[in-house]
């Protein structure tokens, strides 16, 4: 068992005696720890590593708009809460290096022509693949999978929206940091819909699988 699952448990249980609840009742608040913790976990090593390396709001932007996205959208998943920590902080810290170092060099221009070509990309992967759900937790209602990929589509039209304006206030202010923000945003969009391709999925559970073996031998 986890560390956020034994968290969750105990946190549960004195729910239950604090609030006076059935079994059922203190399930749903050990499976809402458990999600709230591993956020927690996973947003603290980010900011940490990101801290760390110097790129902090990069790596937490870029964290936060895939994890956004996937609420929504579904995607693979790692085989379990620590190595899906392990596997976000590693690419959000490495996506922050890459927008950190690549960001002083690339213009407006580019910038608006990749992340066209991008967000066009991610909008055709979520309207053919959204929402991808899991084996654990497959998605049954029709209506419900409608619904996922409605709001997959409207919070890539929100995202949209910001970058267009973030790249109007970079062209007036020329703050470098306008444009971080905008790679950072585009990049986690990106990422997030490649997870929901079969190449996407391929790659993760093998990195996912040689994460395993490494902890395993350990």
């Amino acid at each position: 068992m986890y560390l956020t699952e034994k968290l969750a448990i105990s946190l549960g249980k004195k729910a239950r005696i604090l609030l006076n609840v059935d079994k059922n009742r203190e399930q749903i608040i050990v499976y809402g720890a458990i999600n709230l913790l591993q956020t927690i976990f996973s947003i603290s090593w980010i900011a940490i590593a990101g801290f760390i390396l110097g790129v902090l709001y990069e790596a937490l932007i870029f964290s936060t708009t895939a994890s956004i996205l996937r609420k929504y959208s579904g995607g693979v998943h790692a085989s379990s809460p620590n190595r899906c920590i392990i596997i976000g902080t590693v690419l959000s810290s490495a996506s922050g290096l890459v927008i950190d170092k690549f960001s002083y060099n690339i213009s407006l221009t580019t910038t608006t022509a990749m992340g066209m070509f991008f967000i066009t990309a991610s909008f055709t992967i979520v309207m053919l693949k959204a929402p991808v759900d899991s084996i654990k937790k497959p998605i049954t209602d029709l209506n419900m999978k409608k619904r996922f990929k409605k709001n997959s589509i409207v919070t890539l039209t929100v995202f949209s929206m910001v970058v267009v304006i973030l790249s109007t206030l970079y062209e007036s202010t020329l703050k470098l940091y306008y444009l971080k923000i905008i790679h950072s945003i585009i990049l986690g969009i990106l990422w997030q819909s490649f997870t929901l391709t079969k190449m996407g999925i391929t790659i993760f559970e093998k990195v996912d699988f040689i994460l395993k073996s490494i902890t395993e031998r350990s």
